[in-house]
């Protein structure tokens, strides 16, 4: 008989997190007038944590999927692309019939569509990196950790070459196969299965450190108007690794044992295991929403949670519909 897989906590609350983040990224505009220099850099800072949600996500996905053995590579393709395909076709009916009940043009649906003006790049992003995790799952089952930390030095470099603007150095020195969001599910999996020579108290605290640090240089470098790659940089970078680490070392620490089984732990995983739905359901929410926007700053949290509540709220209820519950996201 099999038996139920145990759930991984910090999982499911980097999980959590990081629909959350995604979902922050996505109501700048019901905030009120900014007016005040402070009432700015709050803004900013709110808008800058959501960035942490997309590298978040697929470390993630690099921890649960690499060095792996997988029965076969059709089975693998098509388990992957089950889970991510069926719901986006589902998700994306729903959000392009919302779109045309609105009035926009045929243009601007197709552009939603292929991922221009809309969060559907992910989707894309995703299908192009599951395509290349086999090869890496080989890779890293050959070479180990010092195979991991061979990829992530190149891909480091490439990451601090984004960051200035400067990649690629010359048109022939194309480091394309290392470069990109490739590199976080690779990152994400050294995270979890690098033996660090410190304590899991001083790598949470060092965790810590380093996500506040590059949180107020990302505000800081926006503050001043400094353009960045968004997500391809290495203030990012580096607030998902501090994020990372703090999380999952609090869980080696069983700090998370007072709340695993209460109403605060039962919503995390809720909120995680409805993560991809909600990844698309907000986006019909805070379309929804944007017509009653009181645009008040004084409301914006009560809006935020609204928003949170209603993106969860809409694919779990399609969850236990029957036959629905596949292409739901749940």
């Amino acid at each position: 008989m099999k038996t139920k897989k145990e759930r991984i906590f910090y999982y499911d609350l980097l999980r959590a997190f990081a629909i959350i983040a995604v979902i922050i990224c996505h109501v700048d505009h019901f905030f009120g007038p900014l007016t005040t220099q402070a009432q700015i850099i709050t803004q900013m800072t709110f808008h800058d944590i959501g960035d942490i949600g997309v590298p978040i996500f697929l470390m993630i996905s690099g921890a649960l999927l690499l060095n792996r053995e997988y029965p076969s590579l059709p089975d693998f393709l098509k388990r992957r692309f089950a889970r991510i395909i069926f719901p986006f076709i589902f998700w994306i009916i729903l959000i392009l019939a919302q779109l045309y009940y609105y009035g926009y043009n045929s243009a601007f649906i197709w552009k939603v569509f292929i991922g221009e003006p809309s969060i559907t790049w992910y989707f894309w992003t995703l299908i192009g990196i599951y395509l290349f995790i086999p090869v890496l799952n080989s890779f890293i089952k050959d070479y180990e950790i010092k195979g991991v930390e061979y990829f992530l030095a190149i891909w480091f470099v490439t990451m601090i070459l984004k960051t200035f603007n400067a990649y690629p150095l010359w048109s022939y020195f194309n480091l394309d196969m290392f470069a990109s969001f490739i590199g976080y599910p690779v990152l994400g999996y050294w995270l979890v299965n690098k033996k660090f020579n410190l304590t899991d108290k001083k790598l949470c605290i060092l965790g810590f450190i380093i996500l506040l640090i590059s949180l107020a240089v990302f505000v800081y470098l926006g503050y001043t108007k400094v353009s960045l790659n968004r997500y391809e940089n290495i203030p990012n970078l580096f607030m998902g690794v501090g994020l990372f680490l703090f999380v999952m070392c609090l869980d080696r620490l069983n700090k998370f044992n007072s709340i695993r089984d209460n109403f605060i732990g039962k919503a995390i995983i809720s909120l995680s295991v409805c993560s991809d739905g909600m990844y698309f359901s907000h986006v019909i929410v805070v379309k929804f929403l944007s017509y009653y926007n009181p645009k008040s700053n004084l409301m914006f949290p009560v809006m935020f949670v609204l928003i949170v509540f209603l993106s969860w709220l809409l694919p779990y209820v399609l969850s236990k519909i029957p036959y629905v519950k596949t292409i739901s996201g749940v």
